[in-house]
């Protein structure tokens, strides 16, 4: 499973490995998870004669049927090719994808998780999907509602500290000459003693 935040939306693929022990993991509760993405079952599940079936409940009404939920085929572990490298059998596959809409309902999505061997069910589970907002926030961008341009507040205080520390570099410019004019007088002085030293010798 990897999920990356970017400032900007980009389409992300989320996977759930199914072995025999069930999905893996088993619900989906990432907060990156969201509006847009992808879910993809990936059957690696190497009992003999296993196959699983997917059918996630899209229009969130707690009943899990193929005509107006998201329903797969039953995946299995390896699909059987010929010698050009197409499948034997054409409803053959080993993962199932589903991509959620861009302005689909935010919230949970169970799914149910069916395991079969020998085309006998023997695990009939219901999981969870949960999908966040897709939110787009880009740096330097204002939020709605948030003050930008002249008169704001922000604008007040950044002239503030620009002033304060114009300020603050004239102190330390004053005491810098201060400091210059001090030493250059002691050096003259000690110039001097050192010169009527040498001329008293």
């Amino acid at each position: 499973m990897t999920l990356t935040h970017a400032s900007a939306h980009e389409q992300e693929t989320y996977n759930i490995i199914v072995v025999a022990d069930g999905p893996m993991p088993a619900n989906i509760t990432d907060s990156g998870f969201v509006q847009g993405n992808i879910v993809v079952f990936r059957m690696k599940d190497t009992t003999e004669n296993a196959s699983i079936r997917v059918t996630i409940d899209t229009n969130q009404d707690g009943v899990f049927n193929g005509s107006t939920d998201d329903m797969s085929v039953w995946l299995v572990q390896s699909c059987e090719l010929t010698e050009n490298g197409t499948l034997v059998d054409e409803t053959c596959a080993v993962s199932h994808s589903y991509e959620f809409n861009i302005n689909a309902t935010v919230g949970d999505y169970g799914y149910l998780f069916e395991r079969a061997i020998n085309e006998s069910i023997v695990t009939n589970e219901t999981y969870t999907i949960s999908l966040q907002k897709d939110v787009h926030e880009e740096p330097g961008v204002p939020t709605l509602g948030e003050c930008f341009g002249i008169g704001c507040e922000a604008d007040v205080v950044a002239q503030e500290v620009e002033e304060s520390q114009t300020e603050l570099l004239i102190i330390v410019m004053g005491v810098a000459i201060v400091g210059i004019i001090g030493l250059s007088i002691s050096i003259m002085n000690e110039s001097k003693e050192q010169v009527l030293e040498d001329s008293e010798e």
